[in-house]
C-alpha cells in the first residue's frame, strides 16, 4: 500500500483516517479549552483594568473562538483550524499593541498560535503563519523602540525581537518535526496493520483453497502424524481408493495399506532421511484384499509442535498395464522385426530415408544394415529407377496397403530381381512412414519357369514316351549331362525306361545294381547326392560307369507300400549349377515318375489278367455263393440249437425262483431278475439271428406288392402294443413295388418299428412313408425310391457306417431296447432284391431311410 507524501495538511482527506481523527479530536479539545478559558481571561483583565483596548481584544478573541466552535460543529473543521491559528496570531499582536510591549504575556498567545499552526495546518499555511507572526513581532518591536506604542515601564530592543523570533522558529521546527515523526510512525504502524490484515486474508483464502483442493482432489490425499502414524485427515478419493469407512481410518493407526512390507519400510526410511518421497512405485491393498499399482508422493511438514506427512497416492494400475502391454508390444515387434526371415524396412514416406532395417535384408537382397544407414532407397540403389519407387508409393497411397505387390529391385551385387512387397503406411513420431516386407521371388520365378517347361514337355505324353520326354526336359532344366529313369525288376536289376547322355537318347537296357550308387539310392527314402573334388569314375550303371563325373543325384521311386519300384537319377561332368530347389525339383518329378510307373505296371497287370478275368470271376462268384450258403446254414443251425438250452435255463430259473422265493433277499431277487433279463435278451438275439439267416435262404417270390397296405398293418400292430401314444402317421396312398411280399413285410416292420421306437421321447411324434420323385430324364426307367422319415432321436452321421452292421447299436440299451440285427436284416433283404438303402440323420433331429427293391428278375 503506497501512502501520499506528507504535505503538512493533517486534516485533509488524504491523511490516514487515524491521524485525521486524532487531530480533529485535538482541535475540538483545543477549541473547547480556549472557549472556556478566554471568558475567564477577559473577566480578569476587565476586572483589573476596566474597559481598555486589552479587554476589548480579549472579548473579541472569546467571541471568535465560540464562533469557530459553532463552525466545527457544522463540519467546517479544516477552515476552523486555519481561522483559529490566524485569530490567535492577530489577537496576540493586538494584545501586545494594547499592552505596549512585546515582552508582555500576550506574546505567549502568539507562541501558542505558532504551535497550533505546526500541529493543525498544512506546511504552506504553517510557514505563512510563522512568517506572519515573525513579521508582526518585528513590527511591534520597531513600533515599541520608536515609541509608537503606549509607554510602559519595560525596555525593549532588537535582541528581544530576535530572541522572540528564534524561540518561535525553534518551537515551530520542533513541533513540525515532532508532528512529522508522529505521522510517519503512525503511517508505518498503519501500513503494518494493513499488511497483517492482508496477510491474514490471503492466508484464510489460501487455507480455503488448500482445503477445497485437498477435499476435491481426484488423487487420494491424506495427512498422517509422522511419529505415531495416526491418520489426521483423508479426502474422499483416499476413502474410495482403499475401501475403508472414514471411521476406521481417521484419528487412529490405519490398517495395513501396503501390500509389500519392504515398500512401507523404504517409504518411512526415505521420509526420515530426506523428508520427502517423489513418485515411489508400490502396490496398495484395499479392504477387500484386491491389489492395485500406485505411485506415492509425500512431504514432511511442521505446522506446529509435531511433524505431519502429506501423502498423495495415485492409482496407476491402468498406466502400468498399458506400459506393460506397450513394452510387450514393442518387444514382440522388435523380435518379429529383427528375427523375421523376410526383409523388413521402415522408410520415411516423403523421401524414402531408411529409419529401421532388419538383418534379413542381407539374405533377401544382399544389403546390410550399414549399407542403408543415413541413406534413402534411391541413394542406396535398391530401386532400379525413381519411376519404380513412385509407382510403388502411388499404389500404396491409393490402396492404403499393399499385399504381394510385384515389382523389381536391385541386389547389392547389381542384379535386378523380381520381388514381392507387403507394405503398410504407419506413423512414427508424427512422421508418415512405410513398413514394408520384401520377399525375393527370383528363385521362385525361375523354379516356376522350370516346372512349367518340364510340365509342358511331358503333359501330353504317357507311358514310355512320357519318360523319354521327361529326361530331355529335366536335363535342360537342371543343367545335367545325363538323366536316367529306370524300373527295378527281379533279382535287383534295373531296366531303363529312358536315358539321355550328352544330349542323346539311348535305348532301354538292363543293368545289375549290386555295389553301385543306384543300389545305395534305393536303400534311401529321400534324395541321395554324391560329389567328388575332381572329375572321375563313379560306381554307376552304363553309360555313366566309365565317364569322368563330378556329381550324382538319385531319387528312389517307391509304391504305396514303400517298396522300391524305380529310380530317377542325374549326373554332371562338372560342378552342378547352384540350385537351392534341386531336391524339390527331383522330388516333384520323382513323384510324377512314380505315379506313371505304377500306372504302367497296372496296365501290364490288366493286360495280363484280361484273358482269365471272366473265368476267375465265375469261380470267385461260385465260391462266394457256397460260402454264403454255408455261413447262413451255420448261423441257422447254431441259433436253432441255442434255443433249447436257453429255454432250459429259463425254466430252471423260474423253478428256482418259486422254490426259494421265501428265502431270497432283495439283492438275490435283483440278481435273479438280471439273469431273467439276460435270458430274454438272448432269446431276442437268437430270434433275430434266425430271421437274418432265413432271409438269406430260399428263392425270392417277386410280385407286385401294395406297400401302403403292408405299412398300415404294421402301424396298427404298433398302436395295439402301445395304445397310449399319440403319433402322427402319414402314409402315401398307392405305394407299390415289385418285391417279395414276405421280405417287404420284414423291411417295413423293422424300419417303421424303429421310427416308432426312436420317436418315443418326442411330444409331437411324426412318422412318414412316401415315394421320392424321379428326375424327368429317368422317369420312365427309374426304380421306385421310397423313404421313411421320423422326427425322433436321430443319429450321428460320423457313425453311419456302423448302422447296418449286425449287433451294432448307436444308442445304449438304457435309452432304447433292441439287438442291433434289424437293420442288418433290412440291408440283406434290399441287397437280395438288387436294391439299395441309405440313411441320413442328425442327433435330436430324426432320421430318414431311402430304399428301393431293384429291378424285377434279380434274386440275390
Amino acid at each position: 500500500m503506497t501512502l501520499p507524501p506528507d504535505d503538512g495538511a493533517p486534516l485533509t482527506a488524504e491523511q490516514p483516517p487515524g491521524i485525521r481523527q486524532y487531530q480533529e479530536r485535538s482541535l475540538f479539545v483545543l477549541l473547547l479549552g480556549i472557549a472556556l478559558s478566554s471568558p475567564l481571561v477577559t473577566g480578569s483583565v476587565f476586572a483589573r483594568e476596566g474597559l481598555t483596548p486589552l479587554s476589548l481584544v480579549a472579548m473579541a478573541l472569546t467571541a471568535a473562538v465560540w464562533l469557530l466552535l459553532g463552525l466545527y460543529h457544522y463540519g467546517q473543521r479544516q477552515r476552523v483550524a486555519n481561522l483559529l491559528v490566524y485569530v490567535l496570531v492577530l489577537a496576540s499582536g493586538a494584545a501586545i499593541a494594547a499592552q505596549g510591549s512585546v515582552r508582555s504575556s500576550a506574546s505567549l498567545v502568539m507562541l501558542a498560535a505558532v504551535v497550533g499552526a505546526g500541529t493543525f495546518l498544512p506546511r504552506r499555511s504553517m510557514l505563512l503563519c510563522a512568517a506572519l507572526a515573525i513579521a508582526l513581532l518585528g513590527a511591534l518591536n520597531l513600533m515599541e523602540n520608536r515609541g509608537l506604542l503606549p509607554v510602559t515601564d519595560m525596555d525593549t530592543g532588537w535582541a528581544v525581537w530576535v530572541t522572540q523570533a528564534a524561540v518561535l522558529l525553534s518551537l515551530l521546527v520542533a513541533v513540525s518535526f515532532g508532528r512529522r515523526r508522529m505521522i510517519h510512525a503512525f503511517q508505518a504502524q498503519n501500513r503494518a496493520l494493513e499488511e497483517v490484515i492482508r496477510t491474514q486474508d490471503e492466508l484464510k483464502a489460501s487455507q480455503a483453497r488448500l482445503q477445497a483442493l485437498f477435499r476435491n482432489n481426484p488423487a487420494a490425499c491424506a495427512v498422517q502424524v509422522l511419529a505415531s502414524r495416526t491418520l489426521v485427515e483423508a479426502n474422499e478419493a483416499f476413502i474410495q481408493m482403499f475401501g475403508y469407512p472414514r471411521s476406521e481410518l481417521l484419528h487412529q493407526t490405519p490398517p495395513t495399506l501396503w501390500h509389500h512390507p519392504p515398500d512401507r519400510q523404504a517409504f518411512r526410511a526415505a521420509l526420515h532421511a530426506s523428508g520427502r518421497v517423489r513418485g515411489m512405485q508400490a502396490q496398495g491393498r484395499r479392504k477387500d484384499g484386491s491389489l492395485f499399482d500406485a505411485k506415492v508422493h509425500a512431504e514432511v511438514v511442521r505446522p506446529g509442535d509435531e511433524d505431519l506427512v502429506m501423502v498423495m497416492v495415485i492409482d496407476v494400475t491402468a498406466e502400468v498395464a498399458s506400459r506393460r502391454e506397450l513394452e510387450q508390444s514393442r518387444d514382440r515387434f522388435s523380435k518379429a522385426f529383427n528375427f523375421s526371415p523376410l526383409g523388413m524396412t521402415i522408410t520415411r514416406l516423403s523421401d524414402g530415408q531408411f529409419v529401421e532395417v532388419n538383418p534379413a535384408n542381407e539374405r533377401v537382397l544382399g544389403w546390410t544394415q550399414a549399407d542403408f544407414a543415413g541413406r534413402n532407397a534411391l541413394e542406396a540403389g535398391v530401386w532400379p529407377s525413381r519411376e519404380d519407387r513412385d509407382r510403388y508409393v502411388a499404389q500404396l497411397l491409393h490402396d492404403g496397403r499393399l499385399a504381394g505387390y510385384e515389382t523389381r529391385m536391385r541386389t547389392k551385387a547389381g542384379e535386378v530381381v523380381d520381388v514381392k512387397v507387403w507394405a503398410e503406411k504407419i506413423e512414427l513420431d508424427g512422421e508418415p512412414c512405410i513398413l514394408s516386407f520384401t520377399l525375393n521371388v527370383a528363385e521362385e520365378k525361375r523354379r516356376e519357369a522350370i516346372l512349367l517347361n518340364v510340365a509342358q514337355g511331358v503333359s501330353e505324353e504317357v507311358g514310355e514316351a512320357f519318360f523319354r520326354s521327361l529326361v530331355e526336359h529335366l536335363a535342360r532344366a537342371i543343367g545335367a549331362d545325363g538323366v536316367m529313369v529306370g524300373e527295378v525288376g527281379q533279382h535287383r536289376r534295373l531296366r531303363t525306361l529312358a536315358t539321355i547322355w550328352q544330349g542323346q537318347l539311348l535305348p532301354p537296357q538292363e543293368h545289375p545294381l549290386h555295389f553301385t550308387l543306384c543300389e545305395q539310392t534305393l536303400q534311401q527314402h529321400r534324395l541321395l547326392q554324391h560329389e567328388i573334388p575332381e572329375p572321375g569314375p563313379m560306381p554307376l550303371v552304363a553309360p555313366f560307369r566309365h565317364a569322368p563325373l563330378r556329381a550324382f543325384a538319385g531319387m528312389p521311386l517307391r509304391d504305396d507300400d514303400g517298396a522300391p519300384v524305380g529310380l530317377l537319377m542325374a549326373v554332371w561332368r562338372d560342378r552342378p549349377p547352384r540350385q537351392h530347389d534341386l531336391p524339390s525339383l527331383l522330388t516333384i518329378f520323382g513323384s510324377r515318375c512314380t505315379a506313371e510307373l505304377q500306372r504302367l505296371r497296372r496296365d501290364r497287370e490288366i493286360a495280363s489278367l484280361h484273358g482269365t478275368l471272366e473265368q476267375r470271376v465265375a469261380e470267385r462268384t461260385a465260391q462266394l455263393h457256397y460260402l454264403n450258403r454255408e455261413l447262413d446254414a451255420f448261423a441257422y443251425t447254431v441259433s436253432h440249437d441255442l434255443k433249447s438250452p436257453l429255454r432250459a435255463i429259463d425254466g430252471f430259473m423260474h423253478l428256482l425262483q418259486e422254490q426259494l422265493d421265501d428265502r431270497l433277499q432283495p439283492d438275490d431277487h435283483d440278481l435273479m431278475q438280471r439273469v431273467q433279463d439276460s435270458v430274454t435278451r438272448m432269446g431276442s438275439l437268437i430270434t433275430d439271428l434266425l430271421s437274418l439267416a432265413r432271409v438269406s435262404q430260399g428263392q425270392l417270390q417277386r410280385m407286385d406288392t401294395d406297400l401302403t397296405d403292408l405299412a398300415e398293418s404294421v402301424i396298427r400292430r404298433e398302436r395295439d402294443r402301445d395304445p397310449t401314444r399319440e403319433v402322427r402317421i402319414c402314409i402315401a396312398p398307392g405305394l407299390r413295388a415289385n418285391c417279395d411280399p414276405r421280405m417287404a413285410q420284414i423291411v417295413l416292420e423293422n424300419l417303421l418299428g424303429n421310427a416308432w421306437k426312436y420317436s418315443r421321447q418326442q411330444p409331437d411324434a411324426m412318422i412318414e412313408l412316401g415315394l421320392l420323385a424321379a428326375t424327368p430324364d429317368a422317369a420312365d426307367t427309374a426304380v421306385p425310391q421310397f423313404y421313411i422319415r421320423d422326427n425322433g432321436a436321430g443319429f450321428d452321421m460320423s457313425r453311419a457306417d456302423r448302422l447296418f452292421k449286425p449287433f451294432t447299436r448307436l444308442h445304449s440299451p438304457q435309452e432304447f431296447e433292441g439287438t442291433g440285427i434289424g437293420l442288418a436284416t433290412v440291408r440283406r433283404i434290399i441287397e437280395r432284391h438288387g436294391g439299395e438303402i441309405q440313411a441320413q440323420g442328425a442327433v435330436g433331429a430324426g432320421a430318414t431311410f431311402r430304399f428301393s427293391f431293384g429291378r424285377p428278375g434279380i434274386d440275390g
